[in-house]
């Protein structure tokens, strides 16, 4: 009669390497998936809160040269670009806003900074009425258009 040998055992299945790259691949993903999701947010609710494009909301809803361009009942219906710089006791916005109304569409460029712990403050507001008129909004009066200035033909 013969001894069985020691018990055989099927090898270990090792993952290591599978295990390795779902993670790096899952690091490598988190901040765009991240961003993405912010973007997202801030794109479909996010700038509703805003402080800079509420004061923008109140601007166009409020003013009557915006009133003029766009008819009342103006609002904000894209964000087209977001800018921003902070240092030390300054932020600084620059928002491409696109407005719409009953006399159609318009864009907002829109410059703007806070001070340390204070409400943001308009520094410049130009309208782009669907005609393709530009106005400043904060100081109430019309841009002249560049398109029909006789080019300088001088040397």
């Amino acid at each position: 009669m013969t001894m069985p040998g020691p018990a055989q055992y099927p090898p270990q299945k090792r993952n290591g390497c599978l295990w390795g790259c779902l993670i790096l691949l899952l690091i490598l993903s988190l901040p765009p998936v991240l961003l993405g999701g912010y973007g997202a947010w801030f794109l479909y609710d996010g700038y509703k809160r805003n402080p800079v494009l509420r004061v923008v909301g109140e601007l166009v809803r409020t003013d009557g040269m915006a009133q003029q361009v766009l008819g009342r009942g103006a609002e904000v219906i894209a964000v087209e670009g977001n800018f921003f710089s902070w240092m030390p006791g300054r932020l600084s916005n620059d928002f491409g806003v696109v407005l719409e109304g009953p006399k159609g569409e318009g864009h907002l460029a829109v410059q703007s900074h806070h001070a340390a712990f204070g409400p943001p403050i308009l520094d410049s507001a130009i309208l782009t009425g669907p005609d393709g008129r530009r106005y400043d909004l904060l100081k109430h009066q019309r841009l002249p258009d560049n398109s029909r200035a006789v080019p300088d033909t001088s040397i």
